[in-house]
């Protein structure tokens, strides 16, 4: 009997332990997946693929000297997309549009370079920018990169890039136009971008990955 109040009483701690633990999470969750860096002056910028305040976010930086050549995700082209593209419907491709976003806001065409064709993750991106340094397809002497992403995705990104580049210093910053509420979890928008990106660190952290290769 005594084996069996041990066992009750230590799974009612363990219980109570994990049911902080997730409260913790819950509250502190923004606080937890943003891991910036002080922005200091670079070799490159990154841009990587996802919301359009990213590029805008990276041609100030760019205007202001941070860095003198900015790399730009080309992400994967779904289905839908190329669907209306063929029905006639001038529908821009992701990597069109932040193109356009950096020419317009005064970054030189001949300053931008893309990188990858089909990047469907931060790891496709990661694993693209490395293949690029290694076939010599961007100069040698790129050793400090600011990768410009959105607030809640910085962590994840400079701890994926960081393992995929050991040899480059990086330097993750976020884009100051996209507050993350105070109650997230009552917000239609950051509650299930918090949910997904919460169990996204999760599914790296023990090994996972997506890749469209492996799609």
């Amino acid at each position: 009997m005594k084996l069996i109040r041990n066992f009750f009483a230590l799974l009612g701690g363990l219980t109570f332990l994990g049911i902080m633990a997730v409260a913790v999470l819950f509250f502190y969750a923004p606080t937890i997946l943003q891991q910036v860096d002080k922005l200091e002056k670079a070799d490159a910028i990154v841009v990587l693929g996802g919301q359009y305040f990213r590029p805008m976010y990276a041609a100030e930086l760019y205007g202001e000297g941070y860095a003198p050549l900015v790399l730009v995700s080309k992400p994967i082209v779904y289905r839908e997309i190329k669907a209306l593209r063929e029905l006639g419907i001038k529908r821009q491709y992701q990597w069109e549009i932040f193109r356009d976003v950096l020419l317009i806001k005064g970054v030189p065409a001949n300053k931008i370079l893309f990188f990858g064709n089909k990047n469907m993750s931060t790891i496709d991106e990661a694993d693209n920018l490395k293949l690029m340094f290694s076939e010599n397809e961007l100069p040698a002497n790129i050793g400090k990169i600011i990768i410009v992403t959105s607030p809640l995705h910085t962590g994840r990104a400079g701890k994926i890039f960081r393992d995929a580049l050991p040899d480059k210093e990086f330097i993750v910053v976020a884009t100051p136009y996209e507050p993350v509420p105070e109650k997230w979890w009552s917000n239609f928008r950051a509650a299930p971008y918090i949910v997904l990106e919460a169990a996204k660190n999760v599914y790296y952290y023990f090994g996972g990955a997506f890749r469209s290769s492996e799609q």
